[in-house]
């Protein structure tokens, strides 16, 4: 049956029998198109990128050549160790391109509660054996032979700020009045363990306590200090010592008091490169890697030591190492003086090093 449009003359709009017919209303722009309509539209336009453009883009990312972020190695390490351990980086990565070395230098105290925590990295080297026990002790180290994997060792020795204002010779001069000791905290740096071990053994402990103004928590704060006039003595390693020829005079300490201390490297278990770790490891080990820490100050050969970890042949093996390391901060001050192997030994491209610069 034909309806018949009825109208009603109080409403603006058409009535037809049966049902409602609304008038297109007009929108700024064009006709309104109602929401579902739109929203169909957005799915189906997203539907059509994911099923074809996205695999077109990813495909085209791979002819074009994705650069994968090169292997890296974390490697913890005592904060004492960083002049040699950079170097040996160095030459590590001419040997193997594309690797990069991250390290983690710290007091040696803070490694155990740190790899507690994070469960990653790939080598560790303490200043100290006892800290990689500790490790151990934890479950935390994969590799490690006590005989085989110890490089280098740190010496003990004693500097004082240039002139040696206060003419500190021997380890007895620490408790000597009026001489500004600096210490490191034992519970954060290696150092600071060996400190207490030559104090005690020279029976002057409780009267250096008493002279001390300053407890550091890792050792390059003990040079800086030093450097500065900040302090009249300190106990530190070597290698440490080197690092400030021109600013500071260098004392070997008497061998019954000498520390000599190992320096062993492990691989971690929780490793996330161990093949790289492992190559790393024996560069280290090798002779090249051992020549690299001999530049630095490290002892290499250093004789036999006692129960203690102190010098036990008079100081013979590390005779050669203690002369060379006087001479180069006596060479470092005076430009004039000449610099070669025959007085300062292994140290002589640190010692140029030194002189080229200016502060």
């Amino acid at each position: 049956m034909k309806m018949r449009p009825v109208v009603n003359a109080s409403r603006s709009h058409v009535k037809w029998k049966g049902w409602q017919a609304r008038r297109r209303q007009p929108e700024r722009g064009g006709w309104f198109a109602p929401h579902a309509s739109r929203a169909r539209a957005r799915v189906s336009i997203r539907r059509h990128f994911r099923l074809n453009l996205l695999p077109l883009l990813l495909m085209l990312g791979l002819a074009g050549g994705c650069k994968r972020d090169p292997p890296t190695l974390l490697f913890h390490a005592g904060a004492g160790l960083r002049s040699s351990l950079d170097d040996i980086a160095t030459a590590f990565a001419a040997r193997t391109p594309g690797v990069r070395v991250d390290f983690s230098y710290k007091g040696s105290g803070y490694f155990i509660a740190d790899l507690t925590a994070s469960r990653s990295g790939d080598l560790y080297m303490p200043g100290e054996e006892y800290y990689l026990q500790q490790a151990e002790e934890k479950g935390f180290v994969a590799d490690y032979d006590a005989k085989a994997d110890v490089p280098a060792h740190f010496i003990t020795v004693i500097i004082t700020p240039k002139g040696n204002p206060k003419g500190v010779r021997t380890i007895q001069d620490f408790s000597r009045p009026g001489v500004r000791v600096g210490l490191a905290d034992p519970e954060a740096a290696s150092i600071g363990m060996w400190q207490e071990k030559i104090f005690k053994r020279a029976a002057n402990w409780d009267q250096v306590k008493k002279n001390t103004t300053m407890f550091a928590k890792c050792i390059p704060e003990l040079g800086n200090a030093t450097q500065l006039g900040a302090i009249d003595a300190t106990v530190v390693w070597a290698t440490t010592a080197l690092l400030y020829l021109k600013d500071v005079e260098i004392i070997p300490i008497e061998p019954k008091y000498r520390g000599i201390v190992r320096l062993p490297v492990a691989m971690l278990r929780f490793a996330k490169q161990p093949e790289l770790a492992h190559k790393l490891k024996d560069f280290i080990l090798s002779e090249e890697g051992r020549s690299i820490f001999h530049g630095h100050a490290y002892g290499i050969d250093v004789g036999p030591r006692d129960s203690e970890g102190f010098c036990a042949d008079d100081g013979a093996a590390t005779a050669n190492d203690m002369r060379w390391l006087v001479e180069a901060a006596r060479v470092a001050k005076d430009p004039s003086a000449p610099v070669s192997k025959d007085n300062v030994g292994h140290l002589v491209e640190e010692v140029a090093r030194q002189r080229a610069t200016r502060h």
